[in-house]
């Protein structure tokens, strides 16, 4: 069995790892989350365009401002497909950091379990030798006890 002092050690490098995987979800989590951001701000200048051009469609025409806000949001749609190209190859990586996490977090909790179990096996190896000294502390007695009355 593995001593005490090694599972520890061993122990402390899986929670290390653990926590790294934790971070680095973490650090995915927040990318995907700014992602979202910037989608939500080109959706909310798409909206703007929208009311901009049926403003200028009123009234006297300035075809001019009509086109520039056709052209913007055509820079915004290339922008929103780019960002949800990268957004979906962060959700990949974020299920692989998860997948990671989580083999880190079941190495972890196999390392204590094995102490636990050693700490147990000690605990009963202990009490087996106590047990054993306090028999033989008895049968000492009663030979010397046996003498002692003969």
């Amino acid at each position: 069995m593995i001593e005490t002092s090694r599972l520890a050690t061993i122990l402390k490098l899986r929670q290390k790892q653990r926590d790294q995987a934790a971070l680095a979800v973490s650090d995915a989590r927040n990318a995907i989350e700014r992602l979202d951001e910037k989608l939500r701000e080109i959706d909310q200048q798409n909206r703007i365009m929208d009311a901009l051009r049926k403003q200028s469609s009123t009234g006297t025409i300035d075809l001019g401002q009509i086109l520039e806000a056709q052209r913007y949001q055509l820079v915004l749609a290339a922008q929103a497909s780019h960002i949800a190209s990268d957004r979906s190859l962060l959700i990949q990586e974020l299920e692989r950091r998860q997948a990671a996490l989580l083999q880190c977090q079941q190495s972890v909790r196999a390392i204590e379990k094995l102490q636990e179990n050693q700490l147990r096996a000690d605990e009963d190896a202990a009490q087996r030798r106590d047990q054993h000294n306090l028999d033989e502390w008895s049968q000492t007695r009663f030979v010397i006890g046996r003498e002692t009355s003969s």
